[in-house]
């Protein structure tokens, strides 16, 4: 059996590269991820701030309920019922303010955090959270001021930008599937330069 030297190997059937998807957002060079636009970053910020604020009130709400002759006037809530010091009542009240805080802030730090590494489906958890934020009304008044600002942000992340950001991270997330070309030459047996 005599090779041929000069003879040239034929290439290795390679498939094509997935197509660059079109940059809705241009990159950040320092990280290589969509660029955080602005109103982003302040609905964040807006979120973890009505976060603050809540958490903020409840403690203070906490502090005023431990004196006996305060509780009442610690918040909305517990100067609706009338209770005895060191009653079920007031362990109850002292718990139902607690889980209203919780429920106003689980859904505000959930769109603060997941809105900047930007997932769509905050719009919806953004809403949801300025809704619940009404229930800062049964604390004290400073806590108020999570109603407005958690307002702000779900109205942010529904602005273009937020929306051309989000975009942008799911193509990143999600590529489109590309598939490849169905093989024709497929020979069963021994190939024919075998024979």
């Amino acid at each position: 059996m005599t090779t041929d030297e000069t003879a040239v190997p034929e290439p290795i059937a390679t498939l094509d590269a997935p197509p660059v998807p079109v940059a809705i957002v241009p990159d950040d060079p320092r990280t290589g991820e969509p660029r955080i636009p602005w109103v982003v970053r302040i609905a964040s910020v807006l979120s973890q701030l009505a976060v603050a604020v809540v958490i903020g009130s409840l403690l203070w709400v906490y502090w005023r309920a431990v004196d006996v002759d305060g509780f009442a006037s610690a918040s909305w809530l517990m100067g609706q019922f009338v209770t005895e010091p060191g009653s079920l009542g007031r362990v109850l009240l002292a718990v139902a303010v607690t889980v209203i805080a919780l429920v106003i802030c689980a859904p505000l730090a959930i769109t603060g955090y997941y809105a900047w590494t930007g997932y769509r489906w905050t719009r919806v958890s953004g809403l949801i959270g300025a809704a619940v934020s009404f229930g800062a009304l049964t604390l004290v008044p400073p806590a108020w001021a999570a109603i407005p600002l958690a307002a702000g942000a779900a109205g942010l992340l529904w602005l273009p930008a937020a929306t051309r950001y989000f975009a942008a991270w799911t193509a990143r997330r999600h590529p489109a599937e590309v598939f490849a070309p169905p093989t024709t030459d497929v020979y069963y047996g021994p190939l024919p330069r075998y024979r």
